[in-house]
């Protein structure tokens, strides 16, 4: 079932005042892991503080600091370079240049 149907259910038990129950009730109508406790309780405390929006709040990586069509354009020129060379080069931490390699391939390290 849509996610968005079984929140605007949440919302209705929320304004109904049920809390316990509802998990359980969605559950038995929908199916066994349509929905748990947990996830309800998060949509209740959200509708609590007045946040009635039903889409999830937009998640995502950070933004990386180095273009990845740069680094791989640098990476296929000299397949040589390890990250911490990579990370010198844009000035960057190693640790970052080693998660961003990952996205590009397999660099050697030194």
């Amino acid at each position: 079932m849509d996610t968005i149907k079984i929140r605007v259910i949440m919302e209705y038990e929320f304004r109904r005042g049920t809390s316990a129950q509802t998990a359980r009730n969605i559950n038995d109508v929908y199916g066994m892991n349509t929905t748990n406790e947990r996830t309800t309780r998060f949509w209740f405390q959200r509708f609590g503080h007045g946040n009635v929006d039903l889409k999830n709040e937009p998640r995502g990586r950070l933004k990386t600091k180095v273009d990845n069509d740069e680094l791989k354009a640098i990476v296929e020129a000299d397949q040589t370079q390890s990250t911490a060379d990579l990370a010198a080069a844009f000035q960057m931490n190693f640790n970052f240049s080693k998660i961003s390699s990952e996205s590009v391939g397999n660099l050697s390290e030194k």
